[in-house]
C-alpha cells in the first residue's frame, strides 16, 4: 500500500494525464471526421485507458481514500466532460 502523503501527487499525475488525454481528444476531433472509424477507435482507447487508470488508483490506494479523492475531483471532472467531452 502507498503512503497517504503520496495520494495528493498520485492525483496531480492523474490529472495531468487527464489532461494529456483531452487534449488527445481534441486533435482527434480536429483531424478526423465524426464518423470515421480511426476517429472513434481512437477515441474509445482514450476512454478505456482513463478507466484503466482509475482502476488502478483504486488497487493502490483503499477505496475509501479513493472515493474522498475523486468527490474532491468531481467539479472538475464535470467542467472538464463539458468542454472535452470524452
Amino acid at each position: 500500500m502507498v503512503k497517504n502523503e503520496n495520494i495528493n501527487n498520485t492525483f496531480e499525475y492523474y490529472e495531468n494525464i487527464r489532461t494529456c488525454l483531452a487534449g488527445l481528444y481534441e486533435i482527434l476531433k480536429i483531424n478526423f471526421n465524426e464518423n470515421d472509424f480511426y476517429r472513434q477507435a481512437g477515441i474509445d482507447n482514450l476512454k478505456a485507458l482513463n478507466e484503466n487508470i482509475i482502476d488502478l488508483l483504486k488497487y493502490t490506494y483503499t477505496p475509501r481514500e479513493v472515493r474522498i479523492k475523486l468527490r474532491e475531483l468531481e467539479f472538475d471532472e464535470t467542467e472538464t466532460n463539458i468542454t472535452f467531452p470524452l
